[in-house]
């Protein structure tokens, strides 16, 4: 009997120290099993890493699965937002991005605004455009439910009346049509066509194109280049007149500029014997190289040389080669390049043209002025000594030096 019981108790010590070694090993196995598996930064790092490869929908995978088990929190809400814009500018999966968006705005409500462009986009790119509308709508403080249209409409979009008859009437009289019984067809293409132009605005407003960071930029610079013109018009230039004295004056000096006599271009060359010039204005060869004695001379026909001169150039224009012609025991070749026609512009047009060239010269004076006024009561200096060792490496320095 005492050895039964005996019997038993080194059982029962075998049997707890299996199940000891068992929960170690178990225990050992699962922290190196945690040690290998990747933590959530890592899986963070690695859809990066995905994106950067031009791996989209690999990056969305494993995006995914992080966010499966996930707890909601504001750093899973802000990871669901970088996967929208994935899913949205990637891979262009508009319903699967929208029902992370409205998971977004479901679980933190103060993330509602920096959702709402994405939601926007997600929605007219799935066809709901009037959805859109209304919420935009909503954005500028009006209730889409109210009727916005009246008796004056002509064109109207839903609730929304977008073009009226005086603005139909407006378009017609500055095309120059009758706004009582206009022509059937081009009243259809005109309010066809102001209909299309809101179309297109409205869709590039849905597409928030004015709010792209490149067209903001476009914009800055168009206001910057206006206010220039304006406070050019209305400051600078306004006071700047050309009086007929100096009009006649400068038509005097800057005769050639409104009158050219008839030109030739042309080439002398001379030939030991008539041979070779023969051979020459034939296309041939000869037998012996030619002196150049002039080379494209651009002249008027009084400089012409002598067995050029009694042409009648401005009816009968010589072409190609004159020749060969015996001129002191030498053989001329000459080649008739190009002969530009007399010109003379008409007397009225000849003075709008130097009136808007003297403009222009003292309008450049009266800005030069100015911006030297402007320098000197700002105390503009621009400083040589800072910008020039900048761009060129043997710069010496000199003085601060102020606009003249």
């Amino acid at each position: 009997m005492n050895v039964m019981k005996g019997f038993e108790r080194r059982i029962n010590t075998i049997l707890l120290i299996s199940i000891l070694l068992l929960a170690l090993s178990l225990v050992l196995a699962w922290e190196r099993y945690s040690e290998r598996k990747p933590g959530s930064a890592d899986r963070v790092n690695y859809a990066s890493e995905l994106l950067a490869h031009g791996l989209p929908f690999e990056a969305s995978g494993v995006l995914q699965n992080e966010l499966e088990n996930k707890p909601v929190n504001r750093e899973t809400l802000k990871l669901r937002m970088v996967l929208a814009e994935i899913l949205i500018d990637k891979i262009g999966d508009f319903e699967k991005a929208l029902s992370e968006l409205v998971f977004i705005r479901l679980h933190d409500p103060t993330m509602a605004s920096s959702t709402e462009n994405m939601v926007q986009r997600c929605m007219d790119r799935l066809g709901r455009v009037y959805d859109v509308q209304r919420r935009l709508l909503l954005e500028e403080g009006k209730n889409p439910l109210t009727s916005r249209i009246s008796s004056g409409t002509a064109v109207r979009f839903g609730n929304e009346g977008v073009i009226s008859i005086s603005e139909v009437e407006r378009k017609l009289a500055q095309l120059g049509l009758p706004t009582k019984n206009p022509p059937q067809e081009e009243l259809n293409r005109i309010v066809q066509g102001m209909a299309g132009e809101i179309l297109l605005r409205r869709a590039a407003k849905r597409a928030n194109i004015d709010r792209q960071p490149q067209f903001l930029e476009q914009v800055k610079q168009f206001e910057t280049n206006l206010i220039l013109q304006k406070y050019l018009e209305e400051h600078v230039l306004k006071d700047v007149k050309v009086d007929e004295q100096a009009l006649s004056l400068f038509l005097e000096r800057n005769r050639n500029l409104f009158e050219s006599p008839l030109r030739v271009v042309f080439s002398a060359l001379s030939f030991q014997d008539e041979a070779g010039a023969k051979a020459y204005v034939n296309g041939q060869t000869p037998a012996s190289q030619p002196e150049t004695i002039a080379d494209h001379s651009n002249v008027v026909v009084a400089e012409l040389p002598k067995p050029l001169k009694n042409i009648p150039w401005e009816t009968e224009p010589v072409k190609g080669s004159l020749g060969p012609i015996e001129v002191d025991g030498k053989w001329m070749v000459y080649p008739i390049h190009e002969v530009i026609p007399a010109t003379r512009t008409p007397p009225e047009l000849a003075h709008q043209q130097a009136r808007l060239k003297l403009l222009e010269e003292k309008q450049s004076t009266q800005i030069s002025k100015i911006l030297s006024d402007l320098a000197q009561k700002e105390e503009m200096k621009i400083i040589e000594e800072t910008i020039k060792p900048h761009f060129f490496s043997n710069a010496s320095k000199t003085q601060d030096v102020q606009p003249k």
